[in-house]
């Protein structure tokens, strides 16, 4: 009986420990943001595609240019 106990108990410490291992080890399947850089249509100047704006396909800088772009 004792024997078991103590196996039940080792398998369990086990499992723990692996589990803290994995979570705190590298994590492989993170996405990475994008940095893609896009150019805006109204200036030309390059901006991170994740503070760009996106009209009909087209990515602006601000929305000064998107609205200039829109009223021409």
């Amino acid at each position: 009986m004792r024997f078991i106990l103590i196996f039940i108990a080792l398998a369990v410490i086990v499992m723990v420990l692996k589990r803290l291992w994995q979570t705190s080890g590298p994590e492989k399947n993170r996405q990475i943001p994008s940095n893609r850089m896009v150019q805006c249509a109204h200036c030309g100047i390059y901006t991170p595609e994740a503070d760009a704006l996106e009209h009909e396909g087209k990515y602006y800088c601000s929305q000064a240019h998107l609205d200039e772009d829109n009223q021409a």
